[in-house]
């Protein structure tokens, strides 16, 4: 009996010193991998926001040598339109904060940085009271205002440009591909977070939890995905262009006529103000006409449907 006990005594006290040992090793094992992920998330988004921002300044003043002005200004307006969006949600988000805090957040998304940040700020579970959004909301609404605006119909327009162009340079077609990966990049990073979200994952376990815990099967997921989102816009700009070449009627007839249907369908489902909350009146079904409209080209062009719009 002696003996049995000290044997346990002795067992137990191995496994406690053993376990001791191996979950705080195993805990910064998942910790270095997830910051090491999430560094390469953040540098990978700053620097495809960045490539995207300078290929689309020598692309507009590529135009405006050759004398394709309406070109330039479409792609300009693009552009523009896209920071207005932005800069006017920054200011929302951080309305109570101090100037100096808007100032930051400006050049944020003046330098493109903002992609960067954003995914920081989600994968390190960021607070602050002072803020009218959460990091994750202000993240996706960002990224989809961006890419309803200017990545999407900016390399519509940049493959339309290519394939009635006489010279057909490299350059051009790099930039098409740039604009692709950040839209891939940027639907992606949308689905991801989303998903991995502790609170969505919670509030509605059906709908999330898709992408597995492992830090290995999330990055190989989070790539997959950045492909995924990649090839299907590739394909709708190209098959959009090529139309677009062929009748400008005839394509903006099939756009309108998919953003009626899709409105249609939100209005007979009874839910076409349902994600819309703090406003009222005609305000409330303009916002919610914007929102679904983004959501239908969101859909169309990235492939993104893991939306609860």
């Amino acid at each position: 009996m002696c003996v049995c006990a000290f044997g346990k005594s002795h067992l137990l006290s191995i496994l406690t010193n053993s376990t001791q040992f191996v979950l705080p090793t195993h805990a910064q094992h998942l910790l270095a991998s997830s910051n090491m992920g999430l560094a390469k998330r953040v540098t990978l988004g700053a620097l495809l926001s960045i490539a995207d921002m300078i290929t689309d300044m020598r692309v507009i003043n590529n135009y405006q040598v050759s004398g394709n002005t309406s070109g330039a200004n479409s792609l300009i307006a693009m552009i523009g339109s896209s920071l207005a969006a932005q800069l006017l949600m920054a200011y929302a988000q951080n309305k109570k904060k101090s100037k100096g805090v808007k100032l930051r957040e400006f050049v944020f998304i003046v330098t493109c940085l903002k992609p960067g940040v954003d995914a920081y700020r989600v994968a390190t579970g960021h607070d602050d009271k002072d803020t009218t959004f959460n990091p994750l909301f202000e993240m996706a609404t960002g990224k989809g205002v961006e890419l309803a605006l200017e990545s999407i119909p900016g390399g519509l327009l940049q493959a339309y440009m290519f394939i009635n162009s006489p010279e057909k340079t490299v350059f051009f077609l790099i930039s098409i591909l740039i604009s692709t990966l950040t839209t891939g990049f940027a639907s992606a990073m949308i689905s991801f977070d989303m998903d991995v979200s502790v609170a969505n994952r919670k509030e509605v376990p059906l709908f999330y939890g898709y992408i597995k815990d492992s830090n290995t099967e999330r990055g190989i997921t989070f790539v997959l995905l950045i492909l995924l989102a990649s090839l299907h816009n590739l394909s709708r700009t190209i098959g959009t262009a090529l139309l677009l070449s062929v009748s400008k009627e005839l394509t903006f007839g099939i756009i309108l006529a998919e953003q009626v249907l899709y409105h249609l369908y939100k209005i007979v489902r009874r839910d076409y103000i349902t994600w819309v909350v703090g406003l009222e009146g005609g305000l409330k079904y303009l916002m919610a006409f914007f929102v679904h409209s983004n959501i239908k080209v969101l859909l169309d062009y990235t492939g993104k449907k893991r939306t609860q719009l």
